[in-house]
């Protein structure tokens, strides 16, 4: 799997500056989202958010990241390829599966969504945490579907937002 685009040739993966604002992006949503339940006591929201979490690091990535060509490197997907390799095996002979593709988009609804819900009487926190959930699919989609869309030669290739991201881009 190795890339042999400018940015993975010169950083050896994604660019790290983009990888860390994609990273703090991310982190200042789940601690609005996090903060933002305890404080409003929706429980039922929080515990939705990270029971999606759990399931989102366990089963997709057993069935996406353990048997892609990129286990234990860092991947545009936020390194979930390194990640990943810290806690589960590599899964040898078998395809990448479409269903940890459908039960990653399942959990991200969750993930996403969910606390949207429980923030629901608080505007001023509701519109924090959609704007920076906005950032973070747009970060995603700006740098992980379009490199994908214009450099993977892979099962990523056919990924539906690769190709969207890939006629957004004229890439």
């Amino acid at each position: 799997m190795e890339c042999e685009c400018a940015e993975c040739l010169g950083h050896d993966g994604p660019d790290p500056k983009i990888m860390g604002i994609r990273f703090f992006v991310l982190g200042a949503q789940f601690l609005v989202a996090i903060v933002g339940l305890i404080r409003e006591r929706s429980w039922k929201a929080l515990l939705a958010t990270l029971g999606a979490l759990a399931f989102f690091l366990t089963l997709p990535r057993y069935l996406i990241c353990c048997r892609c060509e990129g286990y234990g490197q860092k991947c545009y997907p936020l390194y979930l390829g390194k990640l990943t390799s810290l806690y589960l095996p590599k899964v040898e002979g078998k395809e990448v599966s479409s269903a940890g593709a459908a039960l990653e988009l399942l959990t991200l609804s969750i993930l996403g969504n969910s606390p949207a819900i429980g923030l629901r009487k608080n505007k001023k926190l509701l519109a924090l945490y959609l704007l920076l959930t906005n950032l973070t699919v747009g970060f995603q989609f700006w740098h992980s579907c379009r490199h994908c869309a214009k450099y993977a030669t892979d099962w990523r290739k056919d990924c539906h937002l690769a190709k969207l991201a890939g006629s957004v881009f004229d890439v």
